[in-house]
C-alpha cells in the first residue's frame, strides 16, 4: 500500500475510533479533521462521505450531513447504508416523505446477511410512519420486522415506544384544574 493509500486508511480509520468515543465535542471536531482529510484525498470515496455526514450529524449540523450523504449517495448509489444514513438525517430534518422513500430504497438495495441492517431499516421505517402520525403503519412495520427477526432487541424496544405513544395519546387533558 502506497503512502497516499495508508495516510487515507489511517484518516478513517482515526475519525472512525473519535466517532465510536464520541467522549466530547472536540474529538467529534478532531473526527472531523481527520475525515476532511481523508476526502481530500480521495473526493470520489463513497465510504469517506458517508463517514463525514456521521460525524457531522453527531456534531448536530443536519445540513452538513445531509450534504456530505448526498455526495456519498453519488459514489456508491447501490450501498444501502448509505441510504439508510440518509433516511436518518431527513427524518431529523422532518423531511418524512424523503426519508422514507431513502428507507424503501435502502430495502431495495438490501443484500441477504444485511440482517443487522435490516432490523435497523425497519426500525427507521416505522419512527418515520409514526413521526407522519401513521401509528398503525408504523407498528405494521415493527411487526413485519419483527416476523423476520424476532429476537431483535432494536425493534422490540420499537415496539415498546409505539405503544407507549398510543397509550400517551388516550389521555385527555382536563380543563380547568385544582385552582
Amino acid at each position: 500500500m502506497n503512502t497516499h493509500e495508508g495516510d487515507f486508511e489511517d484518516s478513517l480509520e482515526q475519525a472512525r475510533s473519535l466517532l465510536s468515543s464520541n467522549d466530547s465535542a472536540a474529538d467529534l471536531w478532531d473526527a472531523n479533521d481527520l475525515v476532511n482529510h481523508a476526502v481530500s484525498l480521495r473526493p470520489y470515496d463513497g465510504e469517506a462521505w458517508l463517514l463525514k455526514s456521521q460525524v457531522m450529524s453527531a456534531l448536530g449540523d443536519e445540513v452538513s450531513a445531509l450534504a456530505a450523504v448526498e455526495m456519498a449517495v453519488r459514489r456508491w448509489p447501490r450501498a444501502p447504508e448509505v441510504h439508510y444514513w440518509r433516511a436518518a438525517i431527513l427524518a431529523d430534518l422532518e423531511r418524512l416523505d424523503e426519508a422514507l422513500h431513502a428507507v424503501e430504497t435502502a430495502f431495495r438495495l438490501l443484500d441477504a446477511g444485511d440482517d443487522g441492517l435490516a432490523q435497523d431499516l425497519f426500525y427507521e421505517k416505522a419512527m418515520v410512519l409514526e413521526s407522519m402520525g401513521e401509528q398503525d403503519k408504523a407498528m405494521a412495520a415493527i411487526h413485519e420486522g419483527l416476523a423476520r427477526y424476532p429476537e431483535s432487541a432494536v425493534l422490540q424496544a420499537g415496539a415498546e415506544s409505539i405503544r407507549r405513544e398510543r397509550i400517551r395519546a388516550t389521555f385527555k387533558v382536563l380543563p380547568g384544574g385544582l385552582g
